[in-house]
């Protein structure tokens, strides 16, 4: 049994190209036989793949043999002359505070730990014990949840600095390697439990599909997920291209044209969306076929998608924007940048003096970028007298960015000091209520000094009288379409 669990790591390896130019492979190891047999494998190859491990182990406090498993765990690994890492998370308490179940909640905890250690260590490489049942039961279970070709893909071999060199390994392999090397394992009460659905599907539904149907059940869904993950990696690499080309990003919202979608095959179009709202929401799960529908049948009508982000059909776009940012105001940094994560932009801030102040073009030019989006037109560049009039100590009152609030009024330049709610300016404008939320408002003191890419107040303009002028540029966090033209 040894040599074939050991060819098919080595070909999974090389297959996959994990462990690429070697380095620190932190071993993620409970105690169970899937991670207890990875971790002696990758002992034994760690010269052939160049690599130094370490183990990290994580103490969930769910059981009262836990503490007897990290002892086991640490006494193995010392035994291979591996050093050990063991974490302390309160799982019970994380699952209440995210609101998700015990699974969940030990899989966040598990990697947010892999993640922190990868950090401090300087690892390389995650390397997990998912095995070819895995891959079957994870399959299954996303085709009984209705999921596409990207999900039924199932486990991928490799995400990012994530590797899985048993992947191909079926678990009576795994068990057999163990017994045949004395391998200490625990069992996880756990898994066990058939309320877990992942348990009943391990432990009930592959066995009588089996038994049924298929008895090379396991391999015959992993071999379907593979075959998946290639044509889904082939999709998303076409979803890509027509994502850079048909969508662009302007601060937190991002808009996909529509007459770009329409000459897409669906699911390369479904994929575009999919990539739209994972831009604004940072979710990682996949939008689905239903949102997508809504978002096309709903018309005007806004839909309201996952990790609380919304989309809406506005004008020649599919505008994909986050939940709106709570109140805030922060002081700007003069001179200095300030970053405003809650709308996606950097200010940058400076104060010019004569003779620098002669050469100021007061009407810059507009952002590029959005040219057939009228509320996407921005002057990024404001130049403000850095005295407001009338005032004594003014350079001691600090300019601030915030958000709008309720009963906003400014006047606008250009409208000989008469005054209007910041309301009413945004409809005359036309600009949609959704994008009010993320536009910076520049303010000192009580007044509005500049509406952020739209216009400044009358009491801050430059004149010749002016001695010192601040200079405030909006830097968003752009991204245009190659048809930049066009969108």
């Amino acid at each position: 049994m040894t040599g074939k669990v050991l060819d098919r790591v080595r070909e999974t390896v090389r297959r996959y190209r994990m462990f690429s130019g070697g380095g620190l492979v932190l071993v993620a190891v409970s105690g169970g036989p899937d991670s207890m047999c990875l971790l002696h494998v990758l002992s034994r190859l760690r010269r052939e793949l160049s690599i130094e491990l370490r183990v990290a182990h994580l103490h969930h406090h769910m059981r009262r043999e836990a503490d007897r498993d990290a002892e086991m765990v640490e006494e193995f690994a010392r035994s291979l002359g591996i050093p050990t890492t063991v974490g302390h998370a309160d799982v019970l308490a994380l699952a209440r505070e995210m609101g998700t179940g015990v699974e969940e909640a030990g899989r966040e905890a598990r990697y947010r730990f892999f993640r922190e250690l990868r950090d401090k260590t300087g690892a390389r490489w995650i390397a997990l014990g998912h095995n070819q049942n895995d891959q079957a039961e994870t399959v299954l279970m996303r085709l009984m949840r209705g999921s596409g070709a990207r999900g039924l893909a199932g486990i991928s071999p490799v995400n990012g600095d994530i590797v899985r060199p048993l992947i191909n390994v079926p678990r009576e392999w795994i068990e057999d390697y163990c017994r045949e090397h004395g391998i200490p394992t625990m069992v996880d009460s756990y898994n066990l439990d058939l309320k877990y659905t992942r348990n009943s599907v391990r432990y009930k539904t592959l066995p009588e599909l089996a038994a049924l149907y298929n008895p090379s059940i396991v391999e015959t869904l992993a071999s379907v997920a593979e075959s998946l993950r290639l044509d889904s990696d082939f999709l998303d690499n076409k979803a890509r291209e027509a994502f850079d080309k048909y969508t662009c990003r302007h601060g937190r919202i991002t808009l996909v044209k529509t007459d770009g979608l329409k000459t897409l095959h669906p699911a390369i179009a479904l994929r575009v969306l999919d990539m739209a709202w994972k831009e604004v929401s940072g979710g990682d799960g996949n939008l689905g076929l239903g949102h997508a529908r809504k978002i096309f049948e709903g018309g005007a009508e806004a839909v309201s998608l996952p990790e609380r982000a919304t989309a809406v059909l506005q004008g020649d776009f599919v505008v994909f924007y986050p939940e709106a940012p709570r109140y805030f105001e922060r002081r700007l940094d003069v001179p200095g940048e300030t970053f405003v994560p809650e709308l996606g932009v950097i200010l940058s801030a400076q104060i010019l003096d004569p003779p620098d102040v002669e050469e100021i073009r007061l009407l810059p030019d507009k952002s590029k970028c959005a040219n057939s989006v009228p509320w996407l037109e921005r002057e990024d560049v404001a130049f403000l007298h850095y005295e407001v009039r009338g005032s004594e100590n003014a350079g001691e009152v600090p300019f601030c960015v915030r958000i709008r609030r309720p009963g906003d009024r400014f006047q606008p330049l250009g409208m000989g000091g008469k005054e209007q709610k910041l309301k009413d300016y945004f409809t005359q404008r036309r600009v949609p209520k959704f994008y009010r939320d993320f536009v910076p408002i520049i303010s000192r003191g009580d007044k509005i000094a500049w509406v952020g890419g739209f216009r400044l107040d009358e009491r801050f303009k430059v004149t010749k009288g002016s001695q010192k002028v601040l200079r405030i540029e909006v830097k968003r966090s752009l991204r245009c379409s190659r048809n930049c033209v066009n969108i």
